[in-house]
């Protein structure tokens, strides 16, 4: 049992390994078709990534508190950001 086989189906009716053999075709299904879209780094949560570390950079924190961890810290942080967000699309 690997590490990928809790993503897989377990109904699913063809084996693991099988995939891509269906039907008598050497090729791969898995990749067929798609096409890979790089993020943009102006993109909304790039944004979000870039306002985090300027927040961070600051010397005065206002949502540190003792004993929060920074996932706790940046939970806070994102949570004020996302209410001020949905304020300024309501004043628009």
């Amino acid at each position: 049992m690997g590490i990928l086989s809790m993503f897989t189906s377990k109904k699913s009716p063809m084996p693991a390994n099988a995939v891509g053999k269906a039907h008598g075709s050497a090729a791969p299904a898995l990749g067929s078709g798609i096409h890979a879209v790089t993020m943009d780094m102006n993109s909304y949560l790039a944004s979000d990534e870039k306002a985090w570390l300027t927040y961070l950079r600051q010397p005065i924190r206002p949502y540190r508190r003792p004993g929060l961890s920074m996932r706790e810290e940046r939970d806070l942080w994102y949570a004020a950001r996302a209410q001020s967000r949905a304020m300024g699309e309501r004043a628009s």
